[in-house]
């Protein structure tokens, strides 16, 4: 019995368990099927019910003289009883109270544009925004005539006119060029005669003046422009100024003369330029001294090869520089080489005067519009050592020296790459192929008659060759930055430049600020406005490229001459006095200027040359529909203001 009272207080201790119902009872099964039809209807209309929302889309018709009407489709569903209200970039523009329609948005300009829906009432709601652009597509480009327009880019100053791209069209590009080695052209020396001929004194600006004639009106076109090269090349300046303007006068006809002749000749004349000699002080350079240790100056003995001939470096036919085992490239010259040229070019001074008088060497009678003459007694008379091993004998008169030391340097297997290069650049590319130099160069050493030197033939060759006739599409290192210069006067003939005088009053535009920030006879040093071997810092210089131009273009000088151009736009011409002064004769533009279209055609060819871009023609065709057809002059100054800054305009491809 004790056992079973033990087990009996065992199972009184656990808590009691209820009792399981067999089944529900009949209003409990009422109120679970209720609940279970509510969650079911829900389902089924979750399942069954269409969201509220508004659809837009949008189609553009076609531009009619830069402007376009718009159709804005939209859908609807869920929102009835509510306002739809069109918005077009940000701005309230129909609305409508059908569940789906279109609206006609008219008279939208090229640009990018957007559209949204909203619904305002009972049930807000927004629609998918659309997003359009709206612009013209550039015309297909006539492929001659896109290169009749590069060829005057590289060959001249640019387009002067449509007319003007269609006669070298028709002519080709190689008659083009061969007539032009035969155009006559005005010497500066002759222009500043005719002034004195008008009783006008003549001082430093009338030399400026002659020149911007020969650029801008002058018919001798790729002289002139090959001429300008030439000056930035072997370079005098007057940036001091105390140059004298008939030396300068004399300098300019000088490298005219020589554009389309042989280099060796050039190199002669350019030596004994009284300009030249003042500049780098071999007038009345004497021969050494050991008494008073004086020494023959150095100065044009470094540049003559530096810059106008052969460079510090040797190169590879192809203008690429030599380079050792290592990678160490290899000098042209050394101090001794220095300096026995130094000797070369004692005892030179004003030609005129009686050169057997050695105290008449200094100081000499003043003549600037002729060679330097030679003074025997001045001139060193020991042996001078030149390139390549080079060494004159002692004892060799001044001009035998001359001679022999010019015949030295133009021999040398330097010159060819270094100055085909250097033309290539300012002609036609900043970043030429080794193959397009090496092709050059081939015809500077053999014009195809065994002769060296040719200048003509070397500018036939560059402008005539397939890199420049024919560059690569969508190439990275093909083209150059414009000269400010350059553009200048492209943009003046394509205005169409006018003087009733015959004459010009375009002086100084040398100063960044206000100006071109660059000017003829007027770079900084002997080095130029820029180096051929500057590279701008960033991308360019990372891929291992040159942008001489860009050292040029600094940001006083880009904004300067952004507000040079401006004003020109707005004061229809240039003069720095008014009888004198050039005018734009802007008709043709302003009969254009109604029809975006066409005064699109025309920016396009005569300052673009046929390369204008999509996105280029999208910002002007906008600005310019900003203008009423009617406001003709409001609508041609927004296109070329925005004109000279386009990478069309700046950049030449």
């Amino acid at each position: 019995m004790q056992q079973s009272g033990e087990a009996l207080t065992v199972v009184e201790s656990r808590r009691p368990v209820p009792k399981r119902r067999a089944i529900m009872t009949r209003s409990e099964a009422l109120a679970a099927l209720t609940t279970i039809l509510i969650v079911a209807i829900w389902l089924l209309a979750s399942w069954t019910a269409t969201a509220a929302e508004i659809i837009l889309s949008a189609s553009s018709g076609s531009l009619t003289n830069g402007r376009a009407t718009v159709t804005a489709t939209y859908t609807s569903s869920g929102v009835s009883g509510s306002m739809l209200r069109l918005y077009v970039n940000g701005k309230r523009w129909g609305a409508s109270d059908t569940a789906s329609g279109a609206w006609q948005v008219t008279d939208l300009v090229i640009g990018t544009h957007k559209f949204l829906v909203r619904a305002e009432g009972a049930t807000p709601l927004r629609s998918n925004e659309v997003t359009l652009t709206i612009g013209s597509t550039p015309a297909a480009v006539d492929a001659r005539r896109r290169d009749a327009a590069r060829l005057l880019l590289q060959a001249s100053f640019g387009p002067r006119s449509l007319a003007d791209i269609d006669d070298v069209k028709a002519q080709g590009t190689t008659a083009w060029v061969d007539a032009q080695f035969d155009r006559q052209w005005q010497t500066h020396a002759s222009y500043l005669a005719a002034l004195r001929g008008q009783s006008i004194k003549v001082e430093e600006q009338h030399i400026y003046e002659a020149i911007w004639q020969n650029m801008m009106f002058g018919d001798a076109r790729l002289r002139s422009r090959v001429a300008l090269a030439l000056t930035e090349i072997m370079v005098v300046s007057n940036i001091a100024p105390d140059q004298d303007t008939d030396a300068l006068a004399f300098w300019m006809d000088t490298i005219y003369k020589n554009a389309f002749g042989n280099y060796r000749s050039l190199l002669r004349d350019v030596t004994l330029q009284p300009a030249m000699g003042y500049y780098l002080n071999m007038l009345g350079n004497d021969k050494e001294d050991p008494a008073t240790g004086r020494m023959p100056s150095e100065n044009y003995a470094r540049e003559v090869m530096q810059l106008f001939s052969i460079g510090l470096v040797q190169l590879n036919a192809d203008g690429t520089p030599k380079r050792d085992e290592f990678g160490r490239t290899t000098p042209t010259y050394d101090q001794s080489v220095v300096q026995g040229f130094a000797k070369v070019f004692t005892g030179w001074s004003f030609g005129g005067n009686d050169t057997t008088f050695s105290s008449g060497f200094n100081p000499p009678k003043q003549n600037w519009t002729l060679e330097m003459a030679a003074w025997p007694s001045h001139h060193s008379t020991g042996t001078k050592q030149l390139l390549n091993g080079t060494v004159l004998p002692a004892g060799q008169t001044p001009e035998k020296d001359l001679n022999d030391a010019l015949d030295n340097i133009a021999n040398h297997p330097n010159v060819g790459p270094f100055m085909s290069k250097r033309l290539i650049q300012f002609l036609v590319t900043s970043n030429p192929s080794p193959a397009y130099v090496s092709r050059v160069v081939a015809v500077w050493n053999n014009n195809g008659a065994t002769v060296r030197g040719d200048l003509k033939a070397v500018v036939r060759a560059i402008l005539l060759d397939e890199e420049a006739r024919n560059p690569v599409t969508g190439s990275t290192t093909d083209g150059k930055l414009r000269e400010p210069m350059v553009r200048f006067v492209h943009f003046a003939n394509a205005l169409g430049a006018t003087s009733k005088s015959g004459r010009n009053s375009i002086w100084w535009l040398d100063s960044p600020d206000d100006y071109l920030g660059q000017s003829p006879l007027l770079a900084a040093s002997v080095f130029n406005f820029f180096s051929p071997l500057y590279a701008r810092s960033g991308a360019i210089a990372q891929a291992g490229l040159a942008s001489p131009e860009f050292q040029n273009a600094t940001d006083t000088q880009v904004v300067g001459s952004t507000n040079f151009f401006s004003r020109l736009i707005r004061d229809g011409g240039i003069g720095f006095d008014e009888p004198n002064r050039v005018d734009f004769d802007t008709t043709p533009w302003l009969a254009d200027a109604g029809n975006t279209a066409k005064l699109v055609d025309r920016l396009n060819w005569t300052l673009f040359a046929g390369g204008m871009t999509a996105a280029t023609q999208t910002v002007i065709e906008r600005a310019v529909n900003a203008f009423p057809m009617k406001e003709t002059d409001n609508r041609l100054q927004a296109a070329l203001n925005l004109a000279v800054i386009a990478p069309e305009f700046v950049i030449q491809r």
